[in-house]
């Protein structure tokens, strides 16, 4: 069974009982963003960019961003909350006593003010893993968590169970863990990596707000060889390092695109006359595209369009904002692309845009232009963010939608795509050879073949 049907159970499950993201507010409360500084984006459920501000209400899938020197808190009610420490990408979702996080970029610190009721949850996900924190704080990013006072129940994705109650530890199933503080859990490609924690291990976003808290710091000067004067002795220092590195990394990708920035803007002459096309030109804009003549030959002739040359390239033109390929007819490939928080890539032209391992991440757009068809293929795929079809797309990937497909084209599904709760699918036709399983909103125009509805 593929890894994505694993991570879908676990979906499913969490979300059984969850309403389907809208701009209304939750039923217990409102979620809110505050202690702003630095830069701090906000997006709507739609990708739609919001101005952030003190106080202002977040909504189910809203997402909150921060740069390099940025940092925000949420507060998701009910004693629950989050802090965002810099180069963050956080999506919210509040239901019922549920709230609930997913952090696919930087680090967090989550808190409780005491132990949560049975009826009351406060979940954590990654691609990675699950988290059900019990009252307790700590810190999480996309590959490990670390426990730092309470305890949390943890599992990695392939397992379909999470409790929202307090278990013992021999009522647990296989692979569900209690993690107590002083904890550092790592997650493997088939298992959860248990070791004590130490004052190094900690993240300052995590440290810094520990800190500040002296019954949270006094409850982890009680675990048993963790030493919280070294802790905050050591939290000035561990504050430069984290912002010379973040500039470091800046400056290098800084490096890299301007390095790029000819090869992104490359005209590039697609001669007429064969679907099988593969462009295969050098990132600095050399080489010759198989099965076709040189550019500027005289055989041919076709149009010039401007174009990405490959994959890095069109990488380095989505970093800019958004990018646009043209495949003028021909069937252009690129592979491992995935369009970010705040990206836009449109397709639009004749022609076919074949990718393999597309990845669209929350507040991530793309764009699908009449006349124009996107091919998708791969495994363990998942588009958080917004797809609008008004062309054709073909997909034969392994697909889990946790955001938005507004379908104004064709859409046709040899594949696995599994539209899960508070996720969209509308509009269009579906031709259907694979599998569709639909827990969210599925309402195509038409639709053959087969569909499961949970």
């Amino acid at each position: 069974m593929k890894k994505i049907t694993s991570v879908l159970l676990v979906i499913l499950i969490l979300f059984a009982s969850a309403v389907t993201a809208s701009a209304a507010p939750s039923e217990t409360g409102t979620m809110r963003l505050t202690d702003i500084s630095g830069k701090v984006t906000v997006k709507n459920a739609s990708g739609v960019a919001l101005k952030a501000a003190e106080g202002m209400p977040l909504y189910n899938g809203y997402t909150v961003g921060t740069d390099i020197g940025g940092s925000a808190r949420v507060d998701m009610t009910a004693g629950r909350e989050l802090i965002l420490g810099r180069n963050c990408i956080c999506t919210v979702r509040l239901s019922g006593k549920t709230a609930e996080a997913f952090i696919s970029a930087g680090t967090v610190y989550f808190s409780t003010d005491g132990p949560l009721a049975a009826d009351e949850a406060f979940v954590l996900r990654t691609d990675a893993f699950t988290g059900s924190v019990r009252g307790s704080s700590g810190w999480v990013n996309p590959e490990r968590l670390g426990q730092l006072t309470g305890k949390s129940l943890i599992f990695d994705s392939g397992k379909p169970t999470i409790f929202t109650g307090q278990p013992e530890q021999d009522d647990m199933p296989s692979g569900l863990q209690i993690i107590q503080g002083g904890t550092l859990v790592r997650i493997g490609q088939d298992s959860l990596s248990l070791i004590p924690m130490t004052p190094e291990d900690v993240p300052g976003v995590a440290a810094a707000a520990v800190a500040s808290d002296p019954e949270k710091l006094e409850a982890l000067g009680n675990v048993p060889g963790f030493d919280t004067q070294v802790l905050v002795g050591g939290l000035g220092r561990k504050q430069a390092d984290e912002e010379s590195a973040a500039q470091a990394q800046l400056q290098t990708a800084d490096s890299a695109i301007s390095a790029q920035t000819a090869a992104v803007s490359t005209a590039v002459n697609y001669p007429s006359g064969s679907s099988a096309y593969t462009e295969t030109a050098r990132a600095d804009g050399g080489g010759t595209p198989s099965g076709g003549p040189s550019p500027g030959s005289s055989e041919g002739e076709g149009s010039t369009v401007t174009n990405p040359s490959d994959t890095r390239a069109l990488m380095a033109a989505l970093s800019g904002g958004s990018a646009t390929l043209d495949p003028n007819g021909w069937t252009i490939s690129y592979t491992g692309v995935t369009v970010g928080a705040g990206q836009t890539l449109n397709i639009a032209g004749s022609g076919t845009v074949s990718m393999p391992d597309l990845t669209i991440e929350a507040g991530g757009t793309v764009n699908v232009v009449s006349g124009t068809t996107l091919s998708v293929s791969g495994e363990d795929l998942v588009w958080r963010g917004t797809l609008t079809n008004n062309g054709s797309v073909q997909n034969r990937a392994d697909i889990a939608l946790l955001g938005t497909v507004i379908n104004n084209g064709t859409f046709t599904n040899a594949g696995t795509l599994a539209v899960a709760p508070g996720a969209s699918f509308t509009g269009g036709t579906v031709s259907n050879s694979g599998t569709v399983t639909g827990s969210g909103t599925f309402s195509p125009g038409a639709c053959d073949g087969v569909v499961i509805r949970n």
